[in-house]
């Protein structure tokens, strides 16, 4: 189906308005008019209100479910991001814990010392503090390694094979405390870098991708299809519409034509009528003419009377001719 004519389109019921711009146009012709559609009066007709209402609500349907499932899941990496939160707000405390414990070992390793009234150059502390070097490069974790003289001066003292004193295996038995505190401040260190390491990746990724954004872009040209779906749906049927009038102004153009060719018949033959009225009347004597004066006023009374029984309009049988015949 091709329309050349522009096309306007109206929302609303503007009938009114309508006619009044058809009567502003007057006589001009109507292939050179551009066409006026008033959607809202086609909306009226359930069929397409129908349509276009079960499109709308399609495209919201799908339009909500993209940002719900969007945002559904961006709660789930939210939640996955304050799992690890959590867990590392625990490390940390596990962390800060064993932190803490250490140093309350160490000062009452600094305490036991003036207990036992231990001096700081005495022999017994050098080999203490030795044994304590050791213990500690001794750990999973190294915190201290002896050095080559360092080693051959704790191998002379356990040549000597002097026992250790109470002082010196309370010592050690607390160094080792704070090795097995060390090591938890460690795997907790090591733990909470990991979480963090999550939950950098995690950001890194969501400024990469911005699902939300994103999902409302999506979201708006879902609507904006259905916009232009309704917009053509609503359009093909003023299209359809306009053909329907067109084609019933086409056969009633058609139709008057007919009745203008007819009409025109009646008059040439009328007008053949009173040509031969006319010829007849002039080889008519004077007393024949009279006396067919006298018929026609007779005849014409006649018909005057039977429109007035009939209430009939002088409009209605204009024109009328008497036959000569009669």
């Amino acid at each position: 189906m091709e329309i050349r004519n522009d096309i306007t389109i109206f929302a609303g019921d503007t009938r009114n308005s309508m006619q009044a711009s058809d009567k502003a146009r007057g006589s001009q012709p109507a292939e050179e008019k551009n066409q006026t559609i008033y959607a809202g009066n086609l909306l009226a007709e359930f069929p397409l209100k129908d349509r276009i209402q079960e499109r709308r609500a399609q495209a919201q349907e799908r339009a909500m479910k993209i940002v719900s499932d969007t945002w559904n899941g961006d709660r789930q990496v939210e939640g996955l991001i304050e799992e690890s939160r959590e867990r590392r707000r625990n490390l940390q405390a596990a962390y800060k814990e064993a932190q803490d414990r250490i140093s309350e070992i160490r000062e009452e390793g600094n305490a036991l010392r003036d207990v036992y009234g231990v001096d700081a150059d005495s022999e017994e502390q050098q080999y203490l503090d030795l044994l304590l070097k050791e213990q500690a490069a001794n750990r999973p974790f190294p915190e201290a390694e002896l050095t080559e003289e360092e080693s051959e001066r704790l191998y002379e003292y356990r040549l000597q094979g002097k026992e250790l004193t109470e002082y010196q295996q309370r010592q050690l038995e607390l160094n080792g405390q704070i090795g097995g505190y060390q090591l938890a401040a460690h795997k907790a260190a090591a733990k909470i870098e990991k979480e963090n390491a999550v939950i950098r990746g995690i950001r890194e990724e969501q400024r990469k991708v911005h699902p939300m954004a994103d999902a409302r872009k999506q979201a708006e040209e879902v609507m904006e299809a259905a916009r232009d779906e309704i917009i053509g749906m609503v359009t093909e049927e003023a299209k359809d519409h306009i053909d329907d009038e067109q084609e019933e102004r086409k056969e009633e153009s058609e139709a008057i034509k007919e009745k203008k060719e007819e009409q025109e018949v009646v008059l040439e033959k009328r007008e053949e009528r009173e040509k031969e009225l006319e010829k007849l009347m002039e080889d008519m004597p004077v007393e024949e003419m009279a006396d067919l004066k006298n018929v026609q006023a007779q005849v014409q009374q006649k018909v005057q009377d039977i429109v007035s029984k009939m209430n009939l309009v002088a409009e209605d049988i204009k024109g009328a001719q008497v036959d000569a015949s009669l």
